[in-house]
């Protein structure tokens, strides 16, 4: 076969000068590939149906023909073994029926990994955890702090160092505390917790928890104080106090290794905020989806952010 001009949209026309036939060739890894476009174009964009539609001169019904393939066969995700800092979170996709946890890393800040679970507990977390494990073991997991996934990172990983979010724990200690407390011990501990995202040096760690402990001296005997019912039956007084300063008590431990390495995140922003936030506002541009397609949508995205050049992010 030999060239003869190009058609009218510009395709090199080929000649047969045996069967004396000219025709196009076309090649269905191209059209694939302009398929998957408009797809991830409409599903990581506010680009609506009608407006691909109206571009590609085709119905939507065609348009939903040409999806279907990359519905059924969303992406997996590219484990690499050199990950250091691992950010750990997770985000609903169906209110109390599915959850899909997420994995990032730090040093990177792009998306390691994502499995989703009907909900967020012990073995969700053993189940995710242990696939990571066979690639990688890192030195820092920066997490909210959930009970069973501290639980599940403690038994798989037992030499790792962990980094509670400051932004959660400051988040809850303020939830309980309210913004005007009603307590003098009260406002005390609201103005340590809002110093909590001032300290960077060790110098000012150590002086935090001096201030800290000797809070709990001074208003131990406050924080006994009982409160009786007619059958005899006692509570705390200040509970929500008391949880306020067993939640900072407990996370302590953990709170501070960002002060001895910078390159550990005080938050897992990267996650929550760079990745979980994203895919909520997917979900809502998207809604009416089933459950199925909104974890293809996820591992699309995900899968698309894995292998993007991360941006440069503040801690």
């Amino acid at each position: 076969m030999s060239k003869w001009g190009k058609t009218a949209a510009g395709s090199t026309r080929w000649f047969c000068k045996y069967c004396r036939i000219s025709g196009t060739r076309k090649r269905k890894d191209n059209r694939e590939r302009e398929r998957l476009f408009l797809f991830v174009r409409w599903l990581t964009t506010k680009t609506t149906l009608q407006a691909l539609t109206t571009n590609q001169h085709i119905t939507v019904k065609t348009l939903f023909r040409w999806f279907t393939p990359f519905w059924l066969r969303p992406p997996v995700p590219r484990l690499e073994s050199s990950v250091r800092v691992l950010v750990l979170d997770a985000t609903s996709v169906v209110p109390r029926q599915c959850m899909l946890l997420i994995a990032g890393d730090g040093d990177r800040l792009r998306p390691v990994s994502w499995m989703p679970a009907p909900r967020e507990c012990y073995t969700s977390w053993t189940m995710f955890l242990a696939e990571l494990q066979k690639v990688f073991e890192p030195s820092f997991v920066v997490c909210d702090g959930q009970r069973g996934m501290l639980k599940a990172i403690h038994e798989i990983w037992p030499h790792t160092k962990i980094q509670r979010c400051l932004i959660h724990v400051m988040r809850q200690a303020c939830g309980w505390l309210t913004q005007n407390p009603k307590t003098k011990a009260g406002r005390e501990l609201l103005i340590l917790v809002r110093c909590l995202s001032d300290i960077r040096t060790k110098r000012q760690k150590r002086r935090w928890i001096r201030a800290f402990r000797y809070w709990n001296r001074r208003h131990t005997t406050f924080l006994k104080e009982r409160t009786y019912s007619f059958s005899g039956r006692w509570w705390y007084t200040h509970r929500k106090l008391r949880g306020t300063r067993s939640l900072l008590r407990n996370a302590i431990p953990d709170l501070f290794r960002f002060v001895t390495d910078p390159s550990v995140p005080r938050t897992s922003n990267h996650v929550e905020g760079g990745l979980n936030s994203r895919l909520k506002e997917l979900f809502r541009c998207h809604r009416g989806i089933s459950t199925t397609k909104k974890l293809a949508l996820a591992s699309w995205y995900l899968a698309l952010r894995q292998g993007q050049k991360p941006t440069r992010n503040v801690y």
